[in-house]
């Protein structure tokens, strides 16, 4: 077929795969009949009562509230945002120092009540959804102040004030209940101590975008800035052609980890970020960066069958040759974005092949929603739920919305 047409079934398939299977599956499955959100269901169908985490909220109500502005607004969409929304504002919230607990249990009483900045970011991200959904529902401006923009800035300024580091820059990874530091915090125990991760960075830059986006008040112009240099210069590592993944206070990188499904996440973030910022100096610099990227995830963490691989090292070995879903829906956004910017068909061949994998082996037609995490020989891991504390609809609604637009305008 021609180009255009590929495209335009592509595009198809991708709506559909959201309307008929991801949503409808969502919307259904992670609620109880009280509308409480459930700690996750296994790959059988299973509830499980594991805590119910900020990251599994704020990405529901992202997830509900875009879709109800890209897809158009239905009463099952529109009951779950509802939920999504009230569980938010209503569970996760602190009502007494402000910002979003990192667990819950089913009753909404907290399980872990610091102040993760990665979870303070998630929830500016899904407040900004909301709001923009609710523009569009009301016909006002982005600009306008709605209840949802204004809990986002209200968390911005939590974070600004208590999370920021004003000497070295950047974020600390968490502060207690009370926004006091909270050194060598980690968001699960996968992880080393370290004063900053990329992982968090990354996600407070996404997080500020969006309100740059709607509110362009001029000190979260100054933090997304900041933000976007301290990738540029200080967690790009050009000896070793990846993003580094954690680092000390005076940012020396802490461990020899590769992440490629956060490096190619991070590059088309990146453009996001200096497109809303509108800083013609950075773009350049980010521009220039982006092909490097893709082009080492696409040597040193892409599989043969044009999948994407779990993580691996400085030195080139492959540590997790794991397929987590979230890795492939950032890389067919991030290798399209890429290709965008180049013209390198390298990059439109390697996120046509993504989706091809993630359409054979991820998408679940009978069962509904994403298999998560298959291993070597591409067979579900069981051990990894189909919904649960990470496993969230937030990677591939995105990724499913970033190309249906895309593939309509290229």
């Amino acid at each position: 077929m021609p180009a255009s047409e590929i495209q335009t079934a592509w595009a198809q398939r991708l709506q559909r795969e959201l309307a008929q299977n991801v949503l409808p599956w969502w919307q259904a499955s992670i609620f109880d009949a009280e509308g409480r959100v459930l700690g996750g269901r296994a790959n059988d169908g299973a509830v499980l009562d594991a805590p119910r985490t900020a990251v599994l909220g704020t990405r529901l109500l992202w997830t509900f509230t875009t879709a109800q502005r890209r897809l158009g607004r239905n009463p099952a969409l529109d009951l779950a945002a509802e939920r999504a929304l009230a569980w938010v504002r209503g569970t996760l919230t602190d009502p007494v120092h402000g910002g979003v607990f990192w667990s819950v249990d089913g009753d909404g009483q907290p399980v872990a009540d610091h102040k993760q900045t990665y979870a303070q970011a998630f929830a500016i991200y899904a407040l900004m959804a909301q709001h923009a959904a609710d523009c569009a529902a009301q016909g006002l401006p982005l600009a306008a102040v709605t209840p949802a923009a204004q809990d986002a800035l209200r968390l911005f300024d939590l974070l600004d004030t208590h999370a920021r580091d004003g000497q070295a820059g950047g974020y600390m990874e968490a502060c207690t209940r009370d926004w006091q530091p909270l050194p060598d915090a980690t968001l699960s125990a996968d992880e080393p101590p370290a004063a900053r991760s990329m992982n968090t960075l990354l996600h407070v830059l996404e997080a500020f975008t969006e309100l740059l986006r709607c509110h362009r008040q001029p000190l979260v112009a100054t933090r997304l800035r900041e933000l976007v240099e301290i990738f540029l210069d200080r967690l790009w590592l050009p000896g070793q052609r990846c993003f580094g993944l954690f680092f000390s206070i005076d940012w020396r990188p802490m461990t020899t980890q590769v992440s490629w499904g956060h490096d190619i996440e991070a590059a088309w973030l990146l453009r996001r970020a200096c497109e809303v910022l509108a800083d013609d100096d950075l773009s350049r610099r980010v521009d220039a960066l982006v092909p490097q990227v893709a082009d080492a995830v696409l040597q040193g963490g892409v599989a043969d069958d044009g999948s994407v691989l779990g993580a691996g090292l400085f030195d080139g070995r492959v540590t997790d040759a794991r397929r987590h879903w979230w890795c492939q829906a950032e890389a067919m956004v991030g290798f399209w974005d890429a290709w965008q910017l180049t013209g390198d068909p390298r990059f439109q061949r390697a996120a046509w092949r993504v989706w091809q994998h993630i359409d054979k082996h991820h998408v679940d037609p009978v069962g509904g929603d994403w298999l998560k995490t298959l291993d070597e020989q591409l067979h579900p891991v069981d051990s990894i739920p189909r919904a649960g504390p990470w496993e969230c609809p937030y990677h591939h609604v995105r990724a499913c919305v970033e190309m249906m637009e895309r593939l309509a305008h290229a």
